[in-house]
């Protein structure tokens, strides 16, 4: 071994040499003749006081009964990495603690398709070391990937508040391929409850794979689907009001979205006004905050008679919107009263979907969805990444 030291360059080059004759075999690890040496390679290693440190070799080959001519492993890299196994470790800390892989590249003096590199070796480690341990309550949901109608489906882990996978799309056979890969056939059959929205194409799939889960239609989703009712309700009068010169809903947007006790004083006395008014967005609202109360006792059959009768006045009102969201939380009723069964919800899958639009939005968008999903697990998967 030698080493060449450049203070021009702030840069140390450490030769190693091979000097054995005999070797093992990288694949089955049977000692064998060196038969060459491969063209010298480089990997960037750990700085030295500073100075950019990299190790020069020229891998020996061995010659292996079984196998043939094969280039030896090298005990400080992995395999197609151009880095050393410390180095990655210290890459893959300085990405997690990053507000983004652009200010760690600055500080590792990497560029984007060397940091992407180590982050899909280290996605692939995590994901062999996951094993098959069970998981009992997951949640299913889906992210918009790019501008349009482009999605990706996503299976998060609800105890452990983690992305177990993610695939393209969220129509067809997406569910059916997210969990194919998610999870392996001892542990669909561990997995007691799903948290999803309304979705056919999720309810199919689990049915068909994961035969002893409850479906659970989620509560945020359900809020979400009121809360439309009621925008598109506001929307559709205030252009109506509009026609006759009625500026009265103008600027009042969020205060129908929020609940009556994130009101302030101001935007309370306001929503009280308009109700005494008997406008359709007064009612639209009354309706989607008496629905808040079906969830206030751990009791399926107070629910289920809760139900009727808010059902009955959400028709009393005539508006269209939301008698539409009243059908359909009927059609669905026994898979949402199975969360006073098993009192899971999407509220982790919600924090995590904040968490991946946040590494969405430092990385300015994705290109490709294969470098979407490697990010998304390298920073939700809670998963062993280091070499």
């Amino acid at each position: 071994m030698r080493v060449k030291l450049s203070v021009e360059k702030m840069r140390v080059d450490i030769f190693v040499e091979y000097g054995e004759l005999t070797g093992t075999c990288p694949e089955c690890g049977a000692a064998c003749r060196v038969y060459d040496r491969s063209p010298g390679r480089v990997w960037r290693h750990l700085d030295t006081m500073r100075f950019g440190t990299y190790l020069h070799c020229e891998p020996p080959r061995s010659e292996c009964a079984e196998h043939g001519i094969k280039t030896m492993s090298m005990p400080w890299a992995g395999k197609h990495s151009r880095f050393t196994q410390l180095f990655e470790a210290f890459a893959i800390n300085v990405m997690l603690a990053s507000r983004s892989t652009q200010e760690a590249g600055k500080l590792l003096r990497l560029e984007w398709h060397q940091l992407h590199g180590i982050m899909k070796r280290a996605v692939e480690r995590g994901l062999k070391r996951r094993g098959n341990d069970e998981i009992a309550w997951i949640g299913m949901d889906e992210k918009s990937f790019r501008k349009g109608h482009n999605y990706v489906s996503l299976m998060n882990d609800l105890e452990h508040s983690r992305v177990l996978d993610v695939v393209e799309g969220r129509e067809g056979n997406a569910a059916d391929k997210l969990i194919a890969k998610a999870l392996d056939g001892g542990q669909r059959e561990m997995v007691c409850g799903v948290a999803i929205d309304m979705s056919a194409p999720y309810i199919a799939a689990i049915r068909r794979h994961l035969p002893h889960a409850d479906i659970v239609h989620d509560k945020f989703h359900i809020a979400k689907h009121l809360n439309e009712a009621v925008d598109k309700t506001r929307r559709k009068e205030h252009r109506k009001l509009l026609k006759d010169k009625d500026e009265r809903l103008k600027g009042t947007k969020y205060s129908w979205l929020k609940g009556m006790e994130h009101l302030s004083d101001e935007s309370l006395a306001q929503v009280e006004s308009l109700a005494k008014a008997e406008l359709d967005v007064a009612k639209a609202w009354y309706i989607k905050e008496l629905f808040r109360h079906f969830w206030t006792r751990r009791d399926g059959a107070f629910a289920r008679s809760y139900f009727e009768r808010w059902y009955h006045e959400a028709f009393k009102t005539g508006l269209p919107e939301i008698r539409k969201v009243a059908r359909m939380l009927k059609k669905h009723l026994e898979n949402i009263l199975t969360y006073f069964e098993c009192y899971i919800t999407n509220a982790v899958s919600e924090g995590l979907n904040s968490k991946i639009q946040t590494i969405k939005a430092n990385a300015r968008g994705f290109r490709n969805f294969e470098n979407y999903r490697v990010s998304i697990l390298f920073f939700c998967g809670k998963l062993e990444l280091s070499p």
